[in-house]
């Protein structure tokens, strides 16, 4: 939320309003589903003097004046990227934009860039990916603090509890003997609920507050989640040992996970993780399974930038010409300050802008 002492308050898409009616207002033209492709280096001087692009069948190629700023987000739906640069998630599905897909960080490596901070992103969290929609889908039992009817946990595959699944992470991280660690993500991830809980209501909170799945995609969940059952989203059985069989999972060991799930609800204290929130036992069947994946918001990583935004080389070295901002290549190393790329973004975008614009043109 950005607040103008003269003026309105912009936050959300507010503030992209605001930033889009500024641009229409002066001779600037936006070329939107225009992906960069490759940066155009001279090959004696190293200066970038522009880049290549595709404008549906057409490569063209854009000339910089001045200088170049890469402002194009992060790798978070590259998921060759996110296995080898961000640790314990074998994959993880974005519920921002799925067209970051890290084009910028291989522009700029492609012309000698450094990279930093490329293990830090905000996540993980768990969450439903499905193939027909482009990012994930937050679970009501796993990330809204309203109590419903019935029980549920999450497993691993070895059919285990691992955390507490109700706990409020803090952008994907939690406290693990005094540092802040990413949650751990055993895949496959199983929620397993009754039938109290999956006739409670819609498994998916479709308010359209934030995330991609929600604001753009606006799929619509049906409110008692038959749909999402007949399209094998949500596997069912009637029994627990059953329903271990159907998604893979060691029916005793399911059996005796969820035993001990009920035995502390009717103690009313969880002994394994100190779960304070729906102590309500998996009781009535049927029982239904939702494979979860590790998601996140976006990445910090990407080429490495100097303090008036210039993108440099292994040795420290600027890249002549050559500015960035925002999440490509964020400031923030180890763990994600929230809300922080926005801030980010405001500053950098006018540090880079105001030393673009005061290089000189090149012939």
């Amino acid at each position: 939320m950005h607040k103008f002492h003269d003026g309105p308050s912009y936050g959300y898409s507010n503030t992209w309003k605001q930033f889009e009616h500024l641009v229409k207002q002066r001779p600037i033209p936006t070329l939107y589903e225009t992906p960069g492709k490759a940066l155009i280096q001279h090959d004696t001087t190293k200066e970038i003097l522009g880049i290549q692009a595709q404008l549906g069948n057409k490569s063209i190629k854009v000339k910089a004046s001045k200088a170049l700023i890469l402002t194009c987000g992060g790798f978070e739906n590259n998921q060759q990227m996110i296995r080898d640069y961000l640790p314990g998630v074998p994959y993880c599905y974005t519920s921002g934009t799925p067209y970051n897909e890290g084009d910028g960080i291989t522009m700029a490596m492609s012309v000698g860039a450094d990279l930093w901070h490329m293990n830090n992103y905000a996540g993980p969290s768990m969450a439903l990916k499905v193939p027909e929609v482009r990012t994930s889908f937050s679970m009501q039992a796993l990330h809204h603090s309203k109590e419903t009817p019935g029980g549920m946990i999450v497993v691993g595959p070895d059919a285990k509890r691992f955390t507490d699944e109700k706990y409020k992470t803090r952008h994907g991280k939690i406290p693990v003997n005094g540092r802040w660690l990413p949650l751990a993500t055993p895949c496959p991830m199983y929620l397993i609920l009754d039938h109290s809980l999956f006739a409670a209501g819609p498994l998916y909170d479709k308010n359209p507050s934030h995330g991609w799945t929600q604001i753009i995609e606006r799929y619509d969940w049906s409110n008692d989640n038959s749909v999402e059952l007949a399209k094998g989203w949500i596997k069912t059985a009637d029994s627990l040992a059953a329903l271990a069989t159907v998604v893979g999972l060691d029916p005793i060991t399911l059996e005796t996970t969820v035993c001990r799930w009920n035995h502390s609800c009717a103690a009313g204290h969880d002994h394994d993780f100190g779960r304070t929130l729906m102590l309500a036992p998996i009781a009535n069947g049927p029982f239904y399974a939702v494979e979860l994946s590790p998601s996140m918001l976006n990445t910090q990583g990407g080429p490495r930038r100097n303090e008036k935004a210039q993108i440099v080389r292994p040795d420290g070295i600027p890249i002549r010409r050559l500015y960035s901002a925002g999440e490509l290549g964020s400031i923030y190393s180890y763990l994600y300050q929230g809300t922080g790329n926005i801030g980010e973004c405001l500053a950098f975008g006018r540090v880079s802008g105001r030393h673009a614009a005061a290089e000189l043109p090149w012939g």
